[in-house]
């Protein structure tokens, strides 16, 4: 019986040293404390610093970095609570350089049923009005990358934040104003 009790003071001993030293493994990182749309610039209420003890393999950020994050461009949305990466940053603003961010209102019968995510590449395609004859040769399309996608209204209407080089907004927009449009979702890679 001694023996057996001293067995279990030992494993108890051990079990609360091996604890104890996984808390001291705990580092401060950063994590995002409120939503942080895509193509919004951080700024420091966007972080808040939080302690966990994580595997060397997960990307984090050290919470006495902040300024390295803060001025950044979410290139993806930032939910709250999720740890912040600088792969989900970058230091340029949407759109970028040389393009053009181009609104596009949808009804849920112009979008995928798969959804459509924050760096598809689409063509957004000109259609024929209602009625209207099926054209015989290739629409007029543009080529674009989605930026965001806003929660639908009430009427189920979507709006999508497309990035089209410079040369293409203004004639996107137009063809948008029209409502004749309808959107195809290429492979990765631009299905080539």
């Amino acid at each position: 019986m001694m023996v057996l009790g001293v067995l279990l003071v030992t494993t108890c001993a051990l079990a609360g040293t091996a604890l104890v030293q996984s808390m001291d493994d705990r580092a401060s990182v950063l994590v995002v404390a409120r939503d942080v749309p895509l193509g919004q610039v951080v700024v420091e209420e966007d972080l808040v610093s939080a302690q966990i003890s994580a595997d060397p393999a997960v990307e984090t950020v050290a919470a006495d970095q902040t300024d390295a994050v803060v001025g950044q461009t979410a290139t993806t949305p930032l939910a709250v609570g999720e740890l912040v990466t600088m792969s989900k940053l970058e230091s340029a603003p949407l759109p970028e350089a040389g393009h053009q961010l181009v609104a596009i209102a949808l009804r849920p019968s112009q979008l995928p049923a798969q959804g459509l995510r924050a760096g598809d590449v689409v063509q957004v395609v000109s259609t024929p009005g209602e009625g209207g004859e099926v054209p015989t040769e290739l629409p007029a399309s543009v080529r674009a990358t989605v930026l965001r996608v806003g929660e639908p209204d009430m009427d189920g209407i979507s709006v999508v934040d497309v990035q089209t080089p410079a040369t293409d907004g203004a004639v996107l927009a137009a063809r948008v104003a029209t409502g004749r449009i309808a959107l195809v979702v290429e492979a990765p890679g631009g299905g080539e």
